[in-house]
């Protein structure tokens, strides 16, 4: 049976609220995905490694949808404590516990005749998981403290950096709850794949940024923007997006070199600005490397259960341990 909440099929068009940057076939193909999707009204796992723009395809998704003159509710799964998760996605009736004073809504009743996101959704525990499953299986939930069904008009997204397909082989996510997301599945390409977004990213955030710092004669240098097309970007868009804003608030002069960026080819970790102490690099790659020994430790030396531990892709974390020359032991 799949999870369908309301009968709304008809797509409206509508004004896009977010972009979705890039000329490159992977992206040209996930948007021809996006709208196809957004006139389904049904569920739709999002994957794709942590700073990939999963939250904005959602919204993209909504937005080319029959709902989007309804709400869009984000909700960040691993920033909710599991007891309280209950109490955030139904809401409570006041007397429902010791504090609950007045009546609250959760996000379900916030998101009704819109979209509701499930964020990170992979690291959910499994008694939440189990709670959750009720709700897309019977369509309808409860109050805390109230006996009286509700039915639920959202269309359910939900998105995450984990493989959740190998999570339901180690049993780490149930099975069930599994096939009712996915039953639409979508993937935002990691930005390594992208080839010239990288660049396209990086002038569209030059932009942004320079009109969110109130400048506006900024502009990326010839080496910086071959650095741009060569660096591989292990945190992705949001990568590209905190590299220009950094460079731009510590720069003095008018033009973004490699070196503002921390991108030298010959390691250069100086910025473009004279009065920049030139070592925020050593302290971030001290800092990645601290954090990621820790969780090698952790986890006894497996890189996938590290990889979880720090929110990041197996891939990512290869990649970080071969760049900061990190010793693996096998477990």
């Amino acid at each position: 049976m799949t999870l369908l909440f309301s009968n709304k099929t008809r797509c409206h068009e509508h004004e896009d609220t977010g972009r979705l940057v890039g000329a490159s076939p992977a992206v040209q193909r996930l948007k021809k995905a996006i709208a196809k999707m957004a006139r389904a009204d049904l569920p739709v796992l999002i994957t794709g490694e942590t700073g990939t723009g999963k939250e904005l395809i959602a919204r993209r998704l909504h937005e080319r949808s029959s709902r989007a003159q309804g709400p869009f509710v984000a909700v960040n799964c691993p920033a909710v404590p599991p007891d309280l998760f209950q109490a955030e996605l139904f809401g409570y009736e006041k007397g429902a516990f010791t504090g609950a004073e007045r009546r609250n809504t959760g996000r379900i009743d916030a998101a009704q005749g819109g979209t509701l996101l499930l964020d990170e959704i992979g690291d959910l525990p499994q008694d939440v998981q189990a709670v959750l499953l009720r709700f897309l299986q019977e369509g309808s939930f409860e109050r805390l403290g109230s006996v009286q069904p509700i039915t639920a008009d959202v269309r359910i997204l939900a998105a995450t950096h984990i493989d959740l397909s190998a999570a339901v082989a180690t049993g780490r996510f149930r099975e069930d709850l599994f096939y009712r997301l996915n039953a639409l599945h979508i993937h935002s390409p990691p930005l390594r794949d992208r080839g010239p977004d990288k660049l396209l990213l990086a002038e569209h955030f030059l932009v942004e940024c320079n009109r969110q710092l109130g400048l506006s004669k900024h502009q990326l240098s010839e080496d910086a923007r071959q650095r741009i097309l060569e660096h591989d970007w292990p945190g992705n868009v949001r990568e590209v997006r905190n590299r220009i804003l950094q460079a731009l608030v510590l720069c003095e002069g008018h033009q973004i070199t490699a070196a503002g960026l921390e991108l030298a080819d010959n390691g250069e970790t100086t910025s473009d600005c004279n009065d920049c102490p030139g070592t925020l690099v050593d302290y971030r790659h001290a800092a990645e490397r601290e954090a990621i020994e820790c969780a090698l430790r952790a986890t006894g030396g497996c890189v996938p259960a590290a990889a979880e531990r720090l929110a990041i892709s197996r891939a990512q974390l290869y990649r970080l341990i071969k760049t900061l020359g990190v010793s693996v032991k096998a477990p």
